[in-house]
């Protein structure tokens, strides 16, 4: 039997961007050591929207699965809209056996704020205490939590075009995690004297120009995740001392903000390194005191997989969901 939980079934669970922080950090383990398998989403458009597959496989959990988003519907290409629907499908690897099907509005934001949590975690110091963000949405939000929740952020500083937005963003942020978030007046203060600073918007364009950076940090860019998707100048490339990304192999398919600069000569993918290799501790990390560092995330497979078995556990647990014989 195949266990059917949706959004409303997950409500219901001891599930959030918190608890999925170990989860990932789990997942990227298995990666580094070589007990996972990822394969790089496959998009497929259409007229009117498309559909994109991304398998992968958790061997030492014995799970596997795939993530089919099917966006469809009003607006098109790659923008989502009201039609779009994800779902995550989870197998038995022994047995073959579909486990579980559930919907990702909701644990997506999870496995993606979580992800810059165990970045923030491994490439930042334990002391960092301030932070600038790009971008005042669902994502943007979802991230500066998952950050607060490893490093005692004291302040964060947020730029959006769109002043109204980012000050009723700042203002429920500030009384969601009980520090002081501020809009940023321009662009280049919200970069300015900050440890961490993310990227969390849909821009095309550079959002985030080196030149407004002083000094060692870690950014990290989690809104660009199409080849045409660029939230960083190419100066943000070039003075990074550590380059990372999620996975090179979908780096390479997806990464606007490095396929640029390569594209440039600015640099090469031999500088990059694959995050799984330094949460397994096979990638030494450079001293936080002199370095910078710029991590690319895209959100793969195994984390799909890796969020989904989670909450396929926790709905057995809790008897939640609804049985399905297919």
């Amino acid at each position: 039997m195949t266990l059917l939980i949706t959004d409303k079934d997950i409500a219901a669970l001891p599930l959030s961007i918190k608890a999925a922080i170990p989860v990932m950090e789990e997942a990227f383990l298995h990666l580094g050591q070589g007990s996972a398998e990822n394969q790089p989403r496959r998009r497929t458009p259409f007229r009117n929207g498309f559909m994109q597959f991304s398998p992968g496989a958790l061997h030492a959990k014995r799970y596997a699965g795939f993530k089919l988003w099917a966006n469809f519907g009003r607006g098109s290409g790659v923008h989502k809209n009201k039609t779009a629907n994800g779902h995550d499908y989870v197998y038995d690897m022994d047995s073959g056996e579909l486990l579980a099907l559930v919907h990702t509005f909701m644990i997506s934001l999870y496995r993606t704020s979580a992800v810059t949590a165990v970045a923030v975690k491994y490439l930042s110091p334990e002391n960092a205490s301030t932070l600038g963000m790009y971008g005042a949405g669902r994502i943007a939000a979802g991230q500066l939590e998952a950050v607060c929740a490893v490093r005692s952020i004291k302040s964060a500083k947020v730029y959006t075009r769109t002043l109204e937005k980012c000050a009723e963003f700042c203002r429920k942020m500030s009384d969601r995690l009980n520090i002081d978030v501020t809009p940023a007046r321009t662009p280049e203060e919200a970069a300015a004297d900050t440890g961490i600073v993310i990227t969390a918007t849909t821009s095309e364009v550079p959002v985030l120009l080196g030149r407004w950076l002083h000094g060692p940090g870690l950014i990290v860019a989690a809104g660009a995740n199409h080849w045409y998707k660029r939230e960083l100048d190419e100066r943000v490339v070039e003075r990074a001392d550590m380059l990372i990304v999620d996975d090179e192999d979908q780096a390479r398919v997806e990464c606007g903000n490095l396929l640029w600069s390569v594209t440039k000569g600015i640099t090469t993918w031999d500088r990059v390194e694959a995050f799984g290799d330094i949460v397994a501790g096979r990638i030494p990390v450079p001293d936080f005191v002199d370095s910078n560092f710029l991590f690319c995330s895209h959100g793969l497979s195994i984390t799909d997989v890796a969020i989904a078995a989670k909450t396929y556990e926790l709905a057995i647990a809790a008897g939640v969901g609804s049985r399905l014989d297919l």
